[in-house]
């Protein structure tokens, strides 16, 4: 079951992840996990709203910028993740740009589910997440303006 991220979950996450995630960098309505029997089969963990100067955000710009504070995920197959993925992009109806710093690691982690792209020597990979305001994994309806 996808579900949010809630203040109880993160010391396992920590643990996961193989870092601390501090409760009062989370966003907690952006971060999700797909459970399965009370295993975490995959977490996408989004942290508080800031503009990353780091990678040129800029306060005018038309984006929410969520760093991705920790992705895991039990089975390689994207799947789960995607599943979670999709519920953090269904809990707002902004355009929410997440952004992480660039490992090789995240790359084989998500690569299934973003495409790969090179644009003026830099690498990147995207999704563009299509929702229409009902979640596909929760029997709850996403409140749209």
């Amino acid at each position: 079951m996808v579900r949010n991220v809630c203040e109880e979950d993160l010391g396992k996450l920590s643990e996961l992840l193989g870092k601390p995630i501090k409760e009062d960098k989370v966003d907690f309505e952006l971060s999700m996990l797909d459970e399965v029997g009370g295993e975490i089969q995959s977490a996408f963990v989004v942290g508080m709203y800031r503009v990353p100067s780091e990678i040129g955000g800029e306060t005018d710009d038309d984006f929410d910028y969520h760093e991705v504070l920790g992705v895991y995920t039990k089975k390689k197959d994207g799947e789960s993740l995607s599943h979670a993925l999709y519920e953090a992009c269904v809990a707002t109806n902004q355009y929410i740009y997440f952004w992480l710093p660039w490992t090789e690691e995240y790359e084989k982690l998500l690569s299934p589910l973003f495409i790969e792209e090179h644009e003026d020597g830099i690498k990147h990979l995207y999704a563009i997440p299509f929702t229409c305001g009902e979640s596909k994994y929760k029997h709850n309806e996403a409140n749209y303006d």
